[in-house]
């Protein structure tokens, strides 16, 4: 078992011989992350890399991190600083490991996850069960602005955040967690902390950067329920993006964001949450920019040109006829007339 980093290219003859006899430390500051390192160790000791060709998971982690204020443009354009990464990694995983599940966290997701989803399908090595985009850090975060309110404890509970997870994208379910006695506009408000919570942070923190720390520790959670699914017993994950068993279960979508729980062959179950008026709205303003990342993905995997979604393209406004005009070829002497 081991896992893939995108940053994680160096030389496979260096790693075997350097790292069996590295010395690793780890400074943790919290019972929660040395928990999870102590599942780390139990599931895959160190050293984690190189990956054999008998890798169960692959981590698509890592790239570069810009925080964009506008989702359609600049989302792209981060898209384009870290596609050849994912795209490199997902043709090792066709190569070395097809059979492993794959998790992507690079950002967007919502690209990458199709750029490898696609790069897959052209291998012939995809499988639908086994291809995620990981969602953890916008369920953890609904799930804690949540539990805050309520004064509930966020480790006895679960947020689902469906659609997409990208600030444009992604659609917290609180109507799941019975907000309904909550205030609408006080649901309105957690719905927009969760989706702007990228810039949010950038902004608070003086390094403009994102919240690494718990980008990570919800990774590494989500990593650790695959493999709990993997040789344990199926494990349920708070969510993820996939391709959905079936669409018209999933509000007619191939490709959402949704719960899940993980067995031994990947995905075994589907869990679609229903969606109260307010969700259903922006679930389907969503839709649009989610099928424009997903295809931007697409495209970059086949080769196709990309061209933006039809929804994005505004229809230019027509001007009025204009009053017809009088013959050039008109007598001069008739309007003469006309004016005496």
């Amino acid at each position: 078992m081991s896992t893939i980093d995108v940053k994680d290219t160096v030389d496979s003859s260096y790693c075997d011989a350097h790292l069996p006899r590295a010395r690793y430390q780890n400074f943790v500051m919290s019972k929660a992350l040395a928990q999870i390192e102590r599942e780390c160790e139990r599931f895959c000791p160190v050293p984690r890399f190189p990956p054999r060709k008998n890798t169960d998971v692959v981590l698509i982690c890592g790239g570069c991190y810009v925080t964009p204020p506008c989702c359609n443009t600049l989302d792209r354009e981060l898209f384009f600083n870290n596609m050849q990464l994912v795209r490199t990694t997902a043709l090792a995983v066709a190569q070395f490991c097809p059979h492993a599940i794959v998790a992507i966290q690079t950002p967007p997701v919502d690209c990458n996850f199709a750029l490898v989803v696609h790069t897959l399908k052209a291998a012939h090595v995809y499988d639908k069960r086994r291809v995620l985009g990981v969602n953890s850090i916008n369920t953890m975060r609904a799930n804690q602005l949540f539990s805050a309110i309520t004064g509930s404890d966020p480790g006895t509970s679960t947020m689902p955040v469906v659609c997409g997870t990208g600030r444009c994208t992604r659609v917290p379910v609180f109507s799941a967690a019975k907000a309904g006695n909550f205030p609408q506009f006080q649901v309105d408000c957690l719905t927009r902390l969760v989706r702007e919570a990228d810039d949010i942070i950038c902004k608070v923190k003086n390094s403009n950067e994102q919240g690494h720390l718990s980008i990570g520790f919800s990774t590494a959670r989500f990593v650790l329920n695959i493999m709990k699914g993997l040789f344990e017993k199926p494990t349920f994950i708070d969510s993820a993006l996939v391709e959905q068993g079936d669409p018209e279960k999933c509000y007619n979508m191939q490709y959402c964001a949704t719960p899940v729980t993980v067995g031994k062959g990947g995905i075994v179950e589907y869990a679609v949450p229903i969606l109260n008026e307010s969700e259903t709205k922006l679930l389907e303003e969503s839709k649009c920019d989610l099928e424009d990342m997903l295809n931007l993905g697409r495209c970059y995997a086949v080769g196709d040109e990309y061209y933006l979604h039809p929804c994005k393209c505004f229809s230019y406004c027509v001007p009025p006829e204009c009053e017809k005009c009088i013959d050039c070829n008109y007598d001069s002497s008739m309007l003469d007339r006309k004016k005496n």
